[in-house]
């Protein structure tokens, strides 16, 4: 009864809404009133006929009957389509009439085919008659069904439980990385019992409703793709015959990709998030009648050719702007081209022609990606500098550009040709936001899963968030779209796995960064529960300072801790010789694996104003700084800032922003990460205090205080970059105990040393160590006068008796006290 209802009411005006855009379409489609316009048009202007000097007179009469005939058979081949257009659209309008009548008056229809099989008296004609009124009918009662179901699949007036019951809603719960309990199901209008399941997948109302938003466009896309009826279907066709007053372009389509037509690049099926802004004003620009030149400036991975490749894509399904319509995007190959010329000469004649034909077909706008490469000369290719060429045509209106190039090529190479650049307009493309980055990551499942659910959405969310966190080269979506697909190459190779989940991220970014991401297993919980012992191994007494460094790390791991600043920041004070260094190098090893992990930067070397050109760079001399190159070769490492306290107050200015907020700029604009740094500074400022507080006996807390009024007094620090530190951690002088300790641990130390290189094996009487405390321990150097006096006395004994045969390769031997001579 409801489709009977629907039949009379609805579905009848939606049929006649149908036929009205039929009646618009055709009209459009055969470019009616553009071919009017155009009757008398030359076809396919000819460019071999010009831009010849002076008056030829046969070449102009030759010129002027070609133009004749091209003329008189451009205005016949039009007359043709407009007639097939209006006669087309006559039919529609006849046939659109008919299917009205017989949608609404079928049965008197029907009776008719009957009554003609028995009124008229041949039976051929009636048989002819009958048939064509029964398939009228039936293909009436298929189309209404058609749009009948159609209607009733009107998702947008559908709530949950209605769209849950659909077929493809099951992609929903598998995106979802969970299917449902029975009783979920039946009271998915409960909202508690909805929010108890989304927590237990990992997941918020908020990015459930954008996993059916994902599932449901798909499932219309592919449910519109045969609703050749819809409007965008409709219009997406390309207009008959509208590229015919134009040139041709023989020679400039040799040597590049007509994006309007086709897109054979990877940017097919790529989807355009968060620039709308920017595609419109790039429509705008090349509206425009003059001064219609594009510059699109961004960073690589911004999506710049995919800006481009959307604009090329709504030409080719007209719905950019009318001014637009006939446009062709050619991607010119210039590297080709320069390639092509054995000389600058050769080259230059080849570019002229072809953007003689772009300017002169007139309805051409040429891509040029890299154009910074193609507007300067280098000694070695001074052909590829094709600005003079350039000049000579973009003063033409009817010669369109659009350039592709990065930020810093921009003001290196292109804002500096003044003569080329106020001819263009900029079209400044950014990063897109972190939130918009599953919106990108969807679109590029098309291509991926191939129609099945691979990844679930809490795998999407930690690409997007391990992206944001480990991959700092790049902006987003690039990287974001990089690790999906190595995650997707990763998973591909274990057919055991059904699907993409967070925990195979984490692995492929724990293998890739060399840092482990994401949920630890029983030995890494082990080691974070054990890291004072692990430390408490290398580095002797100093038990605040373990404790305090074991706390922040153990913060960090688990993800407590700030991702917007550096994994771990301590400024570590106290005497020569406790400690300091050693510490960071346990952690580097505890936390990256290695202690080769990390970067030492020995800030007595700065102490001059002129030494920020060193840390940063230089745009005089154009070299990177040290800083920029070591953190961006190991940008996943400790960072040792050595001294700092020596290093000059505006350098030590540039580490308040890298504390806070994990980045610096450099002097060529580009950021320099620290969020994946462990940063320690070191400093002897206060020893004394320490010192003497620790003997005093005087609290820890009240001992920090004391340090940090000392070196806010003193001026040897300001408050703004204590605060910014992690952690403030003192390291007292070590006691006789420790002394000991640690004597114990460089000759354990030697003792491998020694194993490992020469295959000798040496134990240490336990009178060694007594009489090296007490002949190398300096309070002035602490620790490292043990260092130089293991290496000076004890080593250079054991050389000498290596050199003189005393001690071959593979021997053991007792080092005693009385060896030390």
């Amino acid at each position: 009864m409801d489709y009977i209802i629907w039949y009379y009411t609805g579905g009848l005006a939606r049929f006649v809404s149908i036929w009205k855009d039929l009646l618009i379409f055709f009209p459009r489609y055969f470019a009616v009133g553009w071919h009017i316009r155009t009757l008398f048009s030359p076809w396919k202007r000819d460019i071999s006929r010009v831009g010849r000097p002076g008056f030829h007179p046969l070449l102009w009469a030759q010129n002027a009957a070609l133009n004749a005939i091209t003329r008189f058979l451009g205005a016949i081949v039009r007359s043709a389509v407009i007639l097939a257009g209006v006669l087309i659209e006559i039919a529609a309008v006849a046939l659109g009439f008919l299917l009205i009548l017989e949608w609404f008056f079928w049965p008197l229809f029907l009776f008719f085919a009957v009554f003609a099989l028995f009124y008229f008296s041949s039976l051929s004609l009636s048989i002819v008659l009958l048939l064509i009124f029964v398939l009228s009918l039936l293909w009436v009662f298929y189309f209404s069904l058609q749009l009948y179901i159609e209607k009733k699949r009107n998702y947008a007036q559908m709530d949950l439980v209605e769209l849950a019951s659909q077929d493809w809603f099951e992609k929903v719960w598998e995106r979802a990385g969970k299917m449902p309990s029975q009783s979920t199901l039946e009271h998915l209008s409960a909202p508690e019992l909805l929010e108890r399941f989304l927590e237990s997948c990992g997941l918020t109302s908020k990015e459930f409703e954008e996993i059916i938003s994902f599932e449901l466009a798909s499932q219309i896309e592919k449910e519109n793709r045969n609703r050749w009826w819809l409007k965008e279907n409709l219009y997406s066709q390309m207009p008959v015959g509208k590229g015919w007053t134009y040139a041709y372009t023989v020679h400039l389509d040799k040597y590049s990709a007509d994006l309007s037509e086709s897109d054979p690049t990877e940017y097919k099926s790529a989807r355009l998030v968060g620039h709308d802004q920017d595609l419109s004003m790039l429509e705008l620009v090349l509206s425009r009648p003059s001064q219609n030149n594009a510059l699109v400036v961004g960073e690589a991975g911004v999506g710049k050719h995919t800006l481009v490749h959307t604009l090329a894509k709504k030409i080719r399904e007209n719905s950019a702007s009318p001014v637009l319509y006939n446009k062709r995007i050619l991607e010119v190959k210039l590297g080709e081209i320069i390639s092509s010329g054995a000389e600058q000469f050769n080259a230059s004649n080849v570019l002229r022609e072809i953007f003689f034909e772009a300017a002169y077909a007139g309805n051409v706008i040429l891509v040029i990606d890299d154009i910074d490469r193609f507007l300067k000369a280098s000694p070695q290719n001074p052909q590829e500098d094709i600005s003079a060429v350039l000049l000579e045509f973009l003063n033409y209106p009817t010669f369109q550009v659009i350039g592709i190039t990065t930020p810093e090529k921009f003001h290196n190479e292109i804002e500096k040709n003044e003569r080329v650049v106020k001819f263009f307009e900029k079209v400044q493309i950014g990063e897109i936001e972190k939130e918009k980055v599953p919106a990108v990551l969807f679109g590029k499942l098309k291509e991926i899963e191939g129609g099945r659910v691979i990844f679930t959405y809490p795998a999407l969310k930690e690409v997007v968030n391990l992206s944001d966190r480990y991959l700092t080269e790049a902006p987003f979506p690039e990287k974001a779209l990089d690790l999906l697909e190595e995650v997707f190459l990763f998973w591909s190779r274990s057919p055991k796995r059904e699907t993409i989940t967070p925990e195979v991220v984490d692995e492929v970014i724990s293998q890739k960064v060399h840092v482990p991401v994401g949920e630890m297993n029983e030995d890494e919980k082990g080691k974070l529960m054990h890291l004072e012992e692990t430390l408490h191994r290398r580095l002797i007494g100093q038990d605040l300072a373990v404790k305090q460094i074991a706390e922040t790390m153990r913060r960090a791991r688990v993800g407590m801790a700030s991702d917007k600043k550096p994994i771990g920041s301590f400024l570590f004070l106290g005497p020569t010789g406790v400690g300091k260094t050693e510490s960071a190098k346990a952690l580097a090893e505890a936390y990256f694996r290695d202690e080769n992990r990390m970067t030492r930067l020995d800030m007595s070397e700065y102490q001059k104003i002129d030494s920020i050109d060193r840390l940063i760079g230089s745009l005089e001399t154009g070299k990177p700084g040290i800083l920029e190159n070591k953190v961006r070769e190991n940008p996943y490492a400790l960072l040792l800032l050595d001294e700092i306290e020596k290093a000059h107050p505006d350098i030590l200015n540039l580490f308040l922003q890298v504390l806070d907020e994990g980045w610096l700029t450099d002097a060529f604009g580009k950021r320099i990460n620290f969020k994946n740094q462990i940063i320690i500074a070191t400093s002897n400022a206060g020893s004394e205090i320490i010192k003497e507080s620790v003997e005093a006996g005087t609290e820890p807390a009240d001992i920090q205080k004391k340090i940090t009024d000392y070196v806010i007094k003193e001026g040897i620090f300001r408050a703004e970059l204590l605060n910014r530190f992690e952690g403030v951690i003192f390291f007292h002088p070590l006691s006789q105990e420790d002394l000991v300790k640690v004597t114990e641990l460089i000759l354990e130390r030697y003792a491998n040393r020694l194993k490992k290189e020469k295959n000798i094996g040496i134990t240490f009487d336990p009178e060694v160590v007594i009489r090296v405390v007490q002949e190398a321990y300096d309070p002035v150097f602490g620790a490292r006068a043990i260092h130089r006096y293991v290496e000076d006395k004890i080593g250079d004994n054991i050389v000498k008796n290596i050199i003189s045969g005393g001690i071959k390769e593979g021997a053991s031997f007792v080092f005693r006290a009385q060896d030390l001579t």
